[in-house]
């Protein structure tokens, strides 16, 4: 598990404006964890896991990994993304219930690519689309 910082400021509203039409409720990463795995079948295992639990809503599932997928869109880049909600007495108790957050689901081979100078070109492709 690769701990996620929080979405920043500047992104979210960048996102926001060129992306989501300024509709907050569209934001849906802004927590996120990233989960990296040697196979495939590691990675159905994990989301296996994450459906059958019954305190976790799964409220989007952002497939990267489709083999109809056009990686073109993402300067190569690949994952599966959960937007998922905790619900619990805990959750609800302490009024976040309705907090989406994404878990990231990637293979290793793909997570090496994602290095600091591969995120940056990543930045550029996006801000070349205005994405």
């Amino acid at each position: 598990i690769k701990w996620g910082q929080i979405k920043s400021p500047d992104r979210a509203v960048e996102k926001l404006l060129r992306s989501y039409e300024q509709d907050a409720s569209r934001l849906l990463d802004i927590c996120r964890q990233h989960i990296v795995f040697e196979t495939l079948a590691d990675m159905l295992d994990c989301v296996s896991t994450i459906e059958a639990d019954g305190e976790v809503v799964v409220v989007r599932v952002k497939n990267k990994m489709r083999l109809d997928y056009n990686s073109a869109q993402s300067a190569g880049y690949r994952d599966l993304a959960l937007n998922v909600r905790v619900v619990s007495e805990e959750t609800r108790v302490l009024g976040l219930a309705g907090h989406v957050c994404e878990v990231q689901l990637q293979l290793r081979e793909f997570a090496r690519l994602k290095n600091r100078d591969g995120h940056r070109r990543y930045v550029r492709y996006r801000n070349n689309r205005a994405e």
